[in-house]
């Protein structure tokens, strides 16, 4: 079935691209086929493509307490919290909070978690085709719409409960707020709403920003004022969600100690990372992707001075936070996802770009030929891709696990070894598990480390999970293997 809709997405994509100027009905037909498409193929591997994964779990759970205590913070025994929720997880609130309440209407569950965030990916995309649409017209809103559409890491990015759709989302509303309506309090409120929901992502938009009222020239100080108050709007609210822990300095040095080397666990420098990114640079498709149309979009600017003049706020805002963005992603472990509201940036001049090229070098009507030609070879190659070749990790060995753990230790303590997969689908009142991840070292007690009375009856945990000495000791003693499932171990007390 996905081989059908395959090549019938393809021929579709091809006609409506090659008949961008076939009328208003054709181009709203299109606009609605690109949100048909991204619902029926995400709906088809809703919670298996890409696999629930270790950030992802500890979101759901975040949101799963909000929905049934009220507390934004993960669980490490039964109805006992780590305290240190204002700390756990790399997304904000703006993002696991209307899970909760999602949650509270539909139940939890795997599959209405990825449901809400299929959500924001139209939400985000009825955004970015407003923006574009009030600025550069419907023609180039339904081209962008069909490259982002068409964009693995879109689905990559968007299906996971994680804060860079809801983000870019909240970005994208900024710019309607600040280009549109002139409205330089709502813009900072989006902006931080933008912030929180993905720090590691859009926390350099606030410079960026800066960088772009400066270029501006004008009542400087009082803009940034007034965007200010409305950006620290959000910042409040979290210290609302967690008032016990929000103003105290313990909480921001950890904040402070984990910005500056997130990986430190991970025993690596940010300049061993530096070197290894780059010496990676030319070895990456997505990069090397991206860095063509970042050729082009300079092109556009060297060769029409007009076409810097008419989209000289999103140039600015987007090459002041890309080249921030960049080196924080070199500083990573290489994570691509870093750079993805970077690449929505990129897509987002592409179009515009291309038309300037096809004006400057092409004579009606043979430029804007060209442009419907160019378009609709991108997308159809990023078809392809998304069909056959990309890697949006399949795995359903996280809901399986659960239902053995379901079917055979019903009612009782499952003690789980940093694995919020697996704890974010475990009831409350079986929940006991230990985490420890960048920045957050052994949250909540470790299973192994109790006494053997009240050792849990059943320990989960990855294979390659390499436990301290005491604890391997305590596990070939008290446990058995019962189960493997994929890469997850499930031992059963004796």
């Amino acid at each position: 079935m996905i081989e059908r809709f395959n090549t019938i997405f393809e021929k579709a994509t091809g006609q409506y691209l090659l008949q961008l100027t076939s009328g208003k009905a054709g181009l709203w037909i299109s606009v609605l086929f690109i949100f048909v498409f991204i619902n029926i193929f995400s709906l088809s591997t809703l919670t298996t493509k890409p696999a629930l994964w270790y950030d992802e779990g500890i979101n759901i759970e975040l949101a799963r307490n909000f929905s049934e205590f009220g507390k934004l913070d993960l669980m490490v025994r039964p109805m006992q919290f780590s305290g240190q929720g204002a700390l756990i997880g790399s997304t904000g609130y703006t993002t696991t909070i209307p899970l909760a309440a999602f949650f509270k209407l539909f139940g939890f569950g795997l599959s209405q978690a990825r449901v809400y965030m299929l959500l924001w990916m139209n939400i985000m995309l009825f955004c970015l085709f407003y923006f574009a649409r009030k600025k550069w017209g419907v023609s180039v809103a339904l081209a962008t719409l069909f490259l982002v559409a068409t964009f693995a890491p879109f689905f990559g990015n968007g299906r996971s409960v994680m804060g860079e759709i809801p983000g870019f989302t909240f970005l994208l509303l900024s710019l309607i707020w600040y280009t549109e309506k002139n409205n330089l309090f709502g813009a900072g409120f989006f902006l931080g709403l933008a912030v929180i929901s993905k720090p590691s992502v859009y926390v350099f938009f606030i410079p960026a920003f800066v960088i772009l009222l400066l270029f501006e020239k004008k009542d400087f100080f009082a803009r940034i004022i007034r965007s200010g108050a409305g950006a620290v709007l959000p910042l409040l609210i979290w210290a609302g969600i967690y008032p016990d822990t929000a103003f105290s300095p313990s909480t921001w040095k950890s904040l402070s100690d984990h910005a500056s080397n997130p990986y430190e666990q991970a025993q690596v420098t940010s300049l061993i990372n530096i070197k290894n990114n780059l010496a990676a640079f030319f070895e990456s498709p997505t990069l090397l992707y991206f860095l063509l149309f970042a050729i082009i979009i300079i092109s556009a600017l060297y060769i029409k001075r007009d076409f810097y003049e008419q989209n000289k706020q999103i140039i600015i805002l987007t090459a002041s936070y890309g080249i921030l963005e960049f080196f924080y992603y070199l500083k990573s472990l290489g994570y691509l996802r870093y750079l993805i509201a970077l690449q929505f940036l990129i897509f987002i001049l592409l179009v515009p770009a291309l038309e300037t090229l096809a004006r400057r070098f092409a004579p009606p009507p043979y430029g804007s030929i060209a442009i419907r030609a160019c378009i609709a070879i991108l997308v159809l190659f990023q078809a392809a891709y998304l069909f056959s070749g990309a890697k949006l990790f399949y795995s359903d060995s996280s809901q399986k696990t659960f239902q053995y753990l379901e079917n055979n230790f019903e009612g009782q303590i499952i003690g789980i070894v940093n694995l919020p997969t697996i704890a974010s689908l475990i009831p409350s009142t079986q929940r006991m598990q230990t985490i420890s991840t960048y920045g957050l070292d052994n949250v909540g007690e470790h299973p192994l480390s109790l006494v053997a009375e009240a050792l849990p009856p059943v320990i989960v945990f990855e294979n390659n999970h390499v436990f301290e000495p005491q604890y391997a000791e305590v596990l070939k003693q008290h446990y058995l293997p019962e189960k493997t499932i994929g890469n997850i171990l499930i031992y059963r007390k004796y």
